[in-house]
Order: structure tokens, then sequence, then C-alpha cells
């Protein structure tokens, strides 16, 4: 099974992803800010992460640098979510 992790800090937007995502058969884990995200990181793997860029916490941008900079999570499909209006 497909293991998706959602780090959304916005409680509702994360668990209508859950609901949907999960609906399709994939196992979702949600965690709502940057550094219980990053702890879980380190303790399991997943297939793809959701990823917001404004989180408490830890940005989802600091996240993302940390990611990439690791050899075992260099390849790891993330897709930054955000309700910025700009850059």
């Amino acid at each position: 099974m497909i293991r998706i992790l959602i780090v959304e800090d916005e409680i509702t937007i994360a668990r209508l992803i859950d609901l949907n995502l999960s609906a399709c058969g994939y196992e979702c884990t949600c965690e709502y800010d940057g550094l219980a995200a990053a702890d879980l990181l380190e303790q399991m793997s997943f297939d793809l992460i959701l990823l917001d860029i404004m989180l408490p916490e830890e940005d989802g941008l600091s996240i993302l640098k940390k990611l990439r900079d690791a050899s075992s999570t260099r390849a790891l499909p993330i897709i930054l979510l955000t309700a910025k209006g700009s850059e």
C-alpha cells in the first residue's frame, strides 16, 4: 500500500485530504506542525509527502531542504502545498 504523509497545520484541510486519499486506497498519516513531521520522518518511511510551506515550529521549506540534503530521502516525491498568493 502506498503511504502518504500529509503535513498541513489547518486540521480541516489535512482531514479532507486524508479522507479523499484514504477513499482511493492510500494509507495516510497527518502531522500538523513541522517539528512533529521531521521527527516522524526519522522514524517512518513514506512514498509521498504533501508538505505545506507555512507551518508552525518549522516551515515546510526547511523540512524540504533537510530531506533533499539526506541521501536516503533525496528521491522521495514531495508536493508543496501553499495558500500564499505570491512568491
